[in-house]
């Protein structure tokens, strides 16, 4: 279990990608910032050792959609009632067009479109990240692009 100092600096420096990867999935605060706070309770009950930074990002990255996946599912085969949501830590600004118009792509897109234009990461970070061959990420990329153009009204795919 990770010393709660430890865990907070790692909540402070990836809870806004954490949260960005989890909204598209959900589409509203609340259910965003449910799934966000999963992934980290995740990780303080994980025995995870992160060597490096990007170690740490990574194992983060799979788990909060994991996370999304496993709510989406969950909630298909049950209804729930909404509760008031408690205030969360960090006040996360609404997103900006870009991504909401990213987050109507398919998963499989938006996923790596996110991973390498927000998070700066290269095909190959990425291809170990999704566990897909670095080709694939890039066939990804590009398909991905020309969606996304077409989404905002340029050239059809």
């Amino acid at each position: 279990m990770l010393p709660s100092k430890e865990l907070e600096q790692i909540y402070l420096r990836h809870c806004r990608m954490v949260w960005n990867i989890c909204y598209p999935f959900f589409m509203n605060p609340q259910d965003t910032e449910d799934a966000a706070q999963e992934t980290f309770l995740r990780l303080a009950q994980s025995d995870e050792i992160f060597e490096t930074e990007d170690n740490e990002k990574a194992w983060l990255i799979v788990t909060a959609r994991n996370v999304c996946r496993d709510e989406l599912r969950r909630a298909r085969r049950t209804e729930r009632s909404l509760e008031e949501a408690p205030e969360p830590p960090i006040e996360f600004p609404e997103p900006d067009e870009t991504l909401l118009a990213l987050s109507r792509l398919p998963e499989k897109y938006r996923t790596v479109l996110y991973l390498y234009y927000y998070e700066g990461l290269e095909t190959e970070a990425i291809a170990r990240l999704l566990g897909k061959r670095a080709s694939t990420v890039r066939s990804d990329l590009h398909r991905g692009r020309q969606k996304f153009k077409a989404l905002l009204g340029g050239v059809r795919p």
